[in-house]
């Protein structure tokens, strides 16, 4: 990645439509203050070493000033998304974030409404899933797409159920100007769900 956040603007000439792709860090979820809670998810928890520094190279500085760093990263970007999705003029516009659906919801909606974002693209958990309730996000859809494979998934795999199980998997998605196609297929090759996504969210305020 060529930054902690950035954009990519995609012209498709030959198909007469555009996306921008932005990319936003939301490990402010595990960044807790507290050192001493859920240490074994917590990045700023105790269980990571005292005095270890990244501030050299404009890092983490270090436990004590750890979920600072995560929260001043989270402020900073978030008006930056603002921005970079008010003034955007692609057709789609989609977001990618480690976090899966329904972390910050609200900020989310927001952006799904004010400003025209139409997809979420995230991960976190170890399974491959439409998001259960996308009213959370004033109707956007969102994917979480964190079973790839290489970790233990989140439940267990279901061996019998080659058709049906997505514990692992990836989604594939078909963009056009008027709609964006998304499939879910699992492990075993088969197309557990799909879903349509047409026309792209006309934003409340103006560009």
């Amino acid at each position: 990645m060529p930054a902690v956040y950035w954009a990519q603007h995609i012209e498709y000439t030959d198909l007469g439509f555009s996306v921008d792709v932005v990319l936003i860090d939301s490990n402010i979820e595990d960044a807790l203050a507290d050192p001493t809670e859920s240490v074994q998810h917590n990045i700023c928890g105790s269980v990571n070493e005292a005095g270890m520094s990244c501030s050299s190279i404009g890092g983490v500085p270090g436990l004590k000033g750890c979920h600072q760093w995560f929260q001043d990263l989270w402020d900073t970007q978030a008006v930056w998304l603002q921005k970079r999705l008010a003034k955007s003029e692609a057709d789609w516009q989609i977001l990618v974030t480690h976090f899966p659906c329904g972390h910050k919801a609200g900020f989310y909606r927001d952006l799904h409404e004010q400003y025209g974002l139409d997809l979420m693209v995230t991960g976190h958990m170890h399974f491959q899933h439409f998001y259960w309730d996308p009213g959370r996000l004033g109707g956007m859809q969102c994917i979480i797409t964190g079973g790839g494979g290489g970790i233990s998934s989140e439940n267990p795999v279901d061996m019998s159920d080659t058709e049906q199980d997505h514990q692992y998997g990836f989604f594939d998605l078909t963009i056009s100007k008027s709609s964006i196609f998304i499939e879910l297929i699992n492990w075993g090759g088969h197309l557990v769900r799909s879903e349509p996504l047409a026309m792209p969210k006309t934003p409340l305020s103006p560009n």
